[in-house]
């Protein structure tokens, strides 16, 4: 997997703006830091910002441990090509070595990205909430064997 450099930035930047509505809290600085700290994999038109749990701490209501990587975001800009499928397992196999869990949020009400995560076999581990309660959410997890 091609991780992202700051001469992809440009790029990266303009498919957040174009789906504002879905990610409307991503801004410059955080891009631009995730991409540094090598975090951000850009690959054919997919964008998958991750991190790693430096100790345990919950998320919503699910706990999570040191070690276990949440997936920020997933954007594909080539909607319905399958790339984004073709990245999450890539990134799932290079990373079930380690023994440790992958976790995601995602709004209640994002039924497309709810239903991709369904089928790339990560299930609902927990809730949390956004905006003081007024947005829903679901924490979906996979767990690595």
């Amino acid at each position: 997997m091609k991780k992202a450099k700051m001469k992809d930035f440009d790029t990266i930047w303009s498919e957040f703006k174009k789906n504002r509505d879905v990610f409307p809290h991503i801004r410059t600085d955080y891009l631009k830091r995730q991409i540094k700290n090598n975090n951000v994999i850009y690959y054919e038109g997919v964008i998958l910002i991750f991190g790693e749990y430096k100790r345990r701490g919950t998320l919503g209501d699910f706990q999570y441990n040191k070690g276990d990587l949440i997936i920020h975001q997933i954007l594909n800009s080539r909607k319905g090509n399958g790339n984004a499928r073709i990245i999450m397992n890539r990134f799932i196999t290079a990373n079930d070595t380690q023994s440790r869990s992958i976790i995601l949020s995602v709004r209640s009400a994002n039924t497309r990205a709810r239903r991709f995560y369904e089928k790339m076999g990560m299930s609902v581990v927990g809730n949390i909430s956004w905006s003081k309660g007024t947005i829903g959410g679901k924490i979906y997890g996979y767990e690595i064997e």
